[in-house]
């Protein structure tokens, strides 16, 4: 049919009177070509019309059997209740985020300038919360999933909007290089799965009132572990790992777990190529610490996966962990020399500038420096002191400690720029004031780190995040540092039974890095 005044042709539906009452207040997302038509139903409408955007009857005949085929699946997403997706389904439905603007730009990508500032526009709303991820990548997910004729539940949708906003950046990050004339493999396109969507997508259906849920343990562990003090990135790593098995049983009934399911989930787990220390150490491990919550809070009564076991691997190395003298010069001097350009996040160019710097003079992690605030720098009986807690974010050990800054620190103005910064973090830009926008910040800024250290240091042996570590332990053993003091400094656990009582003063610590040889900077260039 056509609109009167418009000489477009119309598509027209009518509502099926069983899903009446559901459509009210639902946003559809139809396919219109290579574009998609936007609207919400109306909470007494009886028929949905949008235009397919063409004169020409063969293409509208096309676009109309597109559309109707999306819609007739809205009515049966609402007759089932939505889909949950994969975490595979996830990556690989990002896939299409990153290859799209590729094929589109790689050709002729223009200016590199263009392509950083959208990677900066992209990094920053990464960094915001729900609501700004989703204003800024929420309409291509969308597009994406009325191209499959997918309607997913809420979560799917989040997990989504969070894969293809890290798969969009990459993209930038792709065609930034390409402007530069680097068309080098493209390493990146062959992390996103093939797409199977018709695998392992299930029906979002609700137990029995009174089961327990596989997810519902991650969140009661979690209500307890939250007050004792436990870490965020433990309940998520819990969280993640109770969505995956869920998603793999294709139900979430805790009790119907047994240990072949969690043998089952472990082979899956290896088919993706997740590794044994993963694996052991993370997915079963999760599973075994949810189900002993469950047990001792008459959850559920039996722990599936006690009894399964995970190869150990023994790790071959060729080189040592950390740094070399020549990579940490070579870090240390582009983090030297690194300005901030344009319009580019204050907050991660001074990370880039001062994160390597401080973790290399303390052997802190990455994290623990990405969320400092100004109120976490000190001076006090001549030293400044830098206090790493977790009421600043996450500390692996849930303890505080005080780092003296190393005197070259102190010389290249660290303290000078502490003290002309905002109230806050340092070095993360946090948009809104939930602990959930605080984590994103924190890991976004942490991965940014962790890029700017990998275009620097191309060997894959080294973890760039955590190579500063092991380089200050092995420096400190071989400038004959006590063990305790180092210990003290970088927070790592004593071990021994004695070790915990008594703590390295401020000044025995202070003294102990001073002995740090400078790192000599070179040329900018």
């Amino acid at each position: 049919m056509r609109r009167k005044g418009s000489t477009f042709i119309q598509f027209r539906k009518r509502i099926p009177k069983d899903v009446l009452s559901k459509a009210g207040g639902i946003t559809l997302t139809i396919p219109v070509g290579d574009d998609v038509c936007h609207m919400v139903v109306g909470n007494n409408a009886a028929e949905i019309t949008c235009s397919l955007r063409t004169r020409d009857p063969q293409e509208a005949k096309e676009r109309h059997t597109t559309a109707a085929a999306y819609v007739d699946s809205v009515w049966q997403a609402l007759r089932e209740g939505p889909k949950r997706l994969t975490q595979k389904q996830i990556v690989g439905l990002a896939g299409e985020a990153y290859r799209e603007p590729v094929a589109l730009f790689e050709d002729d990508p223009g200016k590199p300038s263009i392509w950083m500032e959208i990677d900066r526009l992209h990094a920053e709303a990464m960094e915001g919360g729900a609501a700004t991820k989703d204003r800024w990548f929420g309409a291509t997910v969308d597009q994406i999933l009325a191209k499959h004729h997918l309607v997913v539940d809420t979560e799917s949708r989040s997990a989504l909007i969070e894969a293809a906003g890290r798969a969009i950046i990459e993209a930038s990050a792709r065609l930034a290089r390409n402007a530069e004339g680097d068309y080098s493999p493209d390493t990146v396109e062959r992390r996103f799965p093939p797409l199977e969507l018709t695998k392992g997508v299930k029906a979002a259906s609700p137990l029995p009132q009174g089961s327990q849920t596989i997810t519902g343990l991650a969140e009661g562990w979690w209500r307890e572990a939250k007050a004792a003090g436990r870490a965020v990135s433990t309940h998520e790593a819990y969280q993640r790992v109770a969505q995956q098995l869920s998603e793999f049983l294709g139900h979430d009934d805790a009790r119907a777990v047994t240990e072949d399911d969690v043998i089952g989930f472990k082979d899956h787990r290896l088919s993706q190529g997740v590794s044994l220390k993963t694996i052991g150490g993370g997915d079963i491990s999760g599973i075994r610490q949810l189900y002993a919550w469950g047990i001792a809070n008459r959850k559920v009564s039996h722990n599936p996966a006690e009894g399964v076991k995970v190869a150990k691997v023994k790790k071959k190395r060729t080189r040592d962990p950390g740094f070399t003298d020549e990579e940490a010069v070579a870090i240390l001097s582009d983090a030297f020399h690194h300005r901030k350009i344009g319009k580019a996040s204050e907050h991660l160019s001074n990370a880039r500038r001062w994160v390597p710097w401080l973790c290399a003079y303390s052997g802190a992690r990455v994290g623990e420096m990405v969320q400092l605030r100004k109120q976490d720098l000190r001076h006090e009986n001549g030293l400044w002191i830098v206090r790493i807690t977790p009421e600043a974010g996450t500390v692996k050990d849930g303890d505080f400690r005080d780092v003296p800054l190393h005197p070259h620190l102190v010389e290249q103005g660290f303290p000078v720029f502490v003290s002309k910064a905002a109230d806050g973090h340092l070095f993360m830009k946090v948009f809104e004031d939930t602990e959930k926008a605080k984590r994103g910040a924190w890991r976004t800024t942490k991965n940014r780190i962790r890029d700017f250290v990998r275009g620097i240091i191309k060997d894959p042996e080294v973890q760039p995040n955590h190579a500063w570590r092991h380089r200050f332990m092995t420096v400190g053993r071989n400038l004959d540092i006590p063990r305790d003091v180092r210990f003290s400094i970088t927070g790592h656990e004593q071990g021994a039974e004695g070790d915990d009582y008594g703590i390295a003063s401020n000044e025995a610590k202070a003294s102990a890095i001073a002995k740090y040889p400078k790192y000599a900077v070179r040329a900018a260039g």
